[in-house]
């Protein structure tokens, strides 16, 4: 039960340590949203956040699921992925799942294979088949979809709790909003939450959700 504040680069230095002293577990480097994605630059606030005790999440998220062009996104998922504890890379993005997969593997790290839809909760088949196949490239499927109903959000936890193995769910928006917290209980191992900004439409505040899960969860 981890709970993750995505990041951009305004104000890191600021923004990282308050996530610690809030109780956060990992901080994700969203590197799409970053002024600067030179390497070198990116690996020192890398470093910066593992230096104060947070697991981290590398990712560039594409702009076919909701990200930034960034020109050298290989290059970065190349040289530091082998350095995060985890690296999310879309499954669209299958080009990279094989190369950085296995830069991953061999780092002793772990790969996240996201998968989003921002419109809608797509059918059971769909939710299963997204999950499965990001499994066989050897990763833990993060499923992060639009609720439109409550019945879309109870669909979701309940498929997700139906296939084996570690997953990320998340229903996004405010209808949304329950499975950042009740996801636990359905088998999610990570939740994202908001510092000063959302990232994603339903993030509850850090503050807020270090304090539901300690009420329900009892850490």
């Amino acid at each position: 039960m981890l709970i993750a504040v995505p990041l951009d680069d305004n104000n890191f230095s600021e923004n990282v340590k308050l996530c610690k002293e809030l109780g956060a577990d990992i901080v994700e480097l969203r590197v799409d949203q970053f002024s600067n994605t030179e390497p070198s630059y990116v690996k020192s606030l890398l470093e910066e956040a593992k230096a104060l005790g947070l697991k981290t999440i590398l990712t560039v998220r594409s702009p076919q699921e909701g990200g930034k062009e960034v020109p050298n996104r290989e290059e970065i998922f190349k040289t530091l992925s082998p350095l995060s504890d985890y690296t999310d890379i879309e499954l669209s993005s299958r080009g990279l799942l094989i190369t950085v997969g296995s830069l991953v593997k061999s780092a002793g790290k772990k790969l996240i294979i996201s998968y989003h839809n921002f419109e809608l909760t797509p059918a059971n088949w769909i939710i299963r088949e997204v999950m499965r196949e990001a499994y066989r490239f050897g990763g833990i499927p993060k499923v992060a979809v639009k609720a439109n109903s409550y019945e879309d959000v109870a669909r979701l936890l309940c498929v997700a709790r139906q296939v084996e193995g570690e997953k990320i769910i998340i229903s996004m928006g405010e209808k949304g909003k329950i499975s950042r917290l009740a996801g636990f209980a359905f088998g999610s191992i990570i939740t994202y939450c908001s510092l000063h900004k959302a990232f994603a439409p339903g993030q509850i505040p850090l503050e807020e959700m270090v304090e539901l899960r300690k009420k329900f969860y009892g850490s």
